[in-house]
């Protein structure tokens, strides 16, 4: 545990404003410089904008000209799903100025069909190439440059070309067959589906593919209406900290351009969402105290152009740093501070599963193994940061976002903006990748409150630090287990106990405790077993869904033990 710290501080640079993923402010992009034209072609056509010249050419493409077909996925350099083409080369859009374009020649994934997909495209589309989408038009430009060079690539040089374009859905197979294969698709790609009685065995190109590789498909932030307001999340540097607002009205007033602050007093209903009902307990806005490093505690929202520009270190916010624990074992130690008022030991909940008598069987065997293991967060690392607007549609607020729940999100909006559930709207974009994490709320009650309060649109994109530092990741796991075999070699007895660090707030730490037990033997025949699970708080970040809840690290654990006690019993560790 820390120990608290006594001092209180203002707001400063790196803590509510100036760091990256404490606010979707971007660093380092100022754009209150005059104004400059700035002549160019895009896609065969000539363009002039009148735009400060450090703008971003990704903004510029997305928010002036309207290509969205460029994506943005992180503004430094790293995933590559903004690389368009200058002069006929790959570039990274976000990393350069828009004065730096003047004078070239910028191909977008929608210069590349002209009329026709290209054979690349059509590949693209034969090979299932595309998954969610978000990164297929950087792929695809990356994979034009290579073509025009060389027509028929080699594996090897395959990959290297697409080395800089991240995709998180796939293994690259089918991308880099694609690629290879672009010569053979000249003429295009049947789209057709199979006549009736001759589907099974085929393979017909996916339903929504077509918008994918011509960058037509719409995610998150593609969409922003002309007049929404962009709204800017103030969260918190500590990981656990009392917190207090100066005078919000001054500071707008001193701020052109900022049309209010909006902090959980604004919250018309009940200010917990979760995605178990019984367990809900996170606010969309803390409210005196945050629990975590990266929680929101308050809504700046304006005119677009000034909050491009905005700088929130002297947003007025007092912090006092209060303990935090960061393990389940600080959790669990006596004295510790409690997360939650109401869960006694910062444990969240247990699931448990018994069956005939381990310690017996155990006792008996002829081999026993044992062992622990620990796991890490995993972050989701989803290409496509959580981005939507929302806006009020008569009596009904529309709420425009990627999600991969729908449902829950609607019910969760509308239980925290005092609304009935027929009055609240869910249009889910196209998702650029959600592994489980997208099935939480994140920003969806946040834009909610203020189109509610302004009567305008109101748009928000996480940045790629703020994503990650916000939402859910996979649990780490502390985990022991022991297992015992006959002298034949069959499995007669098994313990397990884990104990999984659900982070600041419930999530689905309640599924990954209970499931986590059902699946801990794997799936393999065990007479007598005894597994607990146990979701514990900490001041860390949340933990929620993520492909497997819980059970991919049991099987690190299980597989482990098996692989060791095949050796013991001098068998092949497949045949056992």
């Amino acid at each position: 545990m820390s120990k608290a710290q006594p001092s209180i501080s203002e707001a400063q640079p790196g803590m509510t404003g100036a760091q990256p993923g404490m606010t979707g402010a971007q660093p380092g992009m100022s754009m209150s410089m005059e104004r400059a034209d700035i002549a160019f072609k895009v896609n065969g056509a000539a363009v002039s904008v009148c735009v400060p010249p450090v703008r971003r050419l990704s903004s510029v493409l997305r928010d002036e000209l309207h290509l969205t077909g460029t994506k943005v996925g992180c503004d430094a350099g790293d995933c590559g799903a903004c690389t368009v083409l200058v002069d006929g080369g790959p570039v990274c859009a976000c990393l350069m100025s828009v004065a730096s374009a003047a004078g070239t020649v910028v191909t977008t994934v929608e210069g590349l069909a002209n009329g026709r997909l290209s054979a690349l495209q059509a590949s693209f589309l034969d090979h299932g190439a595309a998954q969610c989408g978000i990164c297929t038009p950087g792929l695809l430009v990356a994979a034009t440059a290579l073509l025009d060079s060389k027509p028929n690539p080699t594996e090897a040089e395959t990959q290297d070309a697409l080395g800089g374009v991240l995709c998180r859905c796939t293994g690259y197979r089918k991308i880099i067959a694609a690629v290879m294969d672009a010569s053979r698709h000249a003429d295009g790609v049947d789209r057709r589906m199979p006549q009736s009685g001759h589907a099974v065995g085929s393979s017909p190109i996916r339903l929504d593919g077509l918008p994918k590789v011509t960058g037509g498909e719409k995610f998150g932030g593609d969409s922003f209406p002309a007049d929404a307001l962009a709204v800017l999340v103030v969260r918190s540097p500590h990981y656990h900290a009392r917190f207090a607002f100066g005078d919000l009205d001054a500071w707008i007033k001193a701020h052109p351009g900022a049309v209010g602050v909006y902090t959980a007093a604004d919250i018309p209903g009940k200010n917990s969402f979760g995605v178990i009902a019984p367990f809900a307990d996170q606010p969309a806005l803390a409210e005196g105290f945050s629990r975590f490093r990266g929680e929101a505690v308050a809504l700046v929202a304006g005119e677009r152009e000034a909050m491009l520009d905005l700088d929130l270190s002297d947003f007025p916010v007092r912090w006092t740093e209060l303990p935090h624990v960061l393990q389940p074992c600080e959790a669990q130690a006596g004295g510790a501070q409690l997360i939650h008022e109401n869960r006694p030991a910062n444990l969240l909940t247990t699931g448990f599963v018994e069956r005939g008598d381990p310690e017996a069987a155990l006792a008996g065997a002829a081999f026993t193994v044992s062992g622990a293991i620990d796991t890490s967060y995993v972050e989701h690392a989803y290409i496509e940061p959580e981005a939507g607007y929302a806006y009020m549609d008569g009596e009904t607020l529309v709420v425009v976002a990627c999600t991969q729940a729908p449902y829950m999100d609607r019910d969760d909006v509308a239980k925290v903006l005092g609304l009935a559930v027929d009055k609240v709207r869910i249009v889910p974009t196209a998702t650029g990748g959600g592994f489980g994490s997208k099935l939480d709320v994140s920003l969806q009650p946040l834009i909610g409150l203020v189109a509610m309060k302004t009567g305008r649109p109101a748009a928000l994109a996480y940045t790629r630090n703020e994503s990650m530092i916000s939402t859910t990741k996979r649990h780490p796991a502390e985990m022991k287990a022991t297992i015992g075999a006959d002298a034949d070699g069959r499995i007669i007895g098994m313990v397990f106990a884990g104990d999984f660090n659900t982070g600041a707030y419930a999530s689905w730490g309640p599924t990954v405790a209970n499931r986590v037990p059902v699946h801990a033997s794997g799936p393999y025949a065990t007479p007598n077993y005894r597994a607990e699970g146990r979701a514990i708080h900490t001041n860390g970040p949340i933990s929620g869904a993520f492909r497997g809840f819980g059970v991919p690290q049991a099987t690190i654990m299980q597989e482990t033990l098996y692989d060791e006690l095949a050796e013991k019993l001098g068998l092949d560790r497949l045949a056992f």
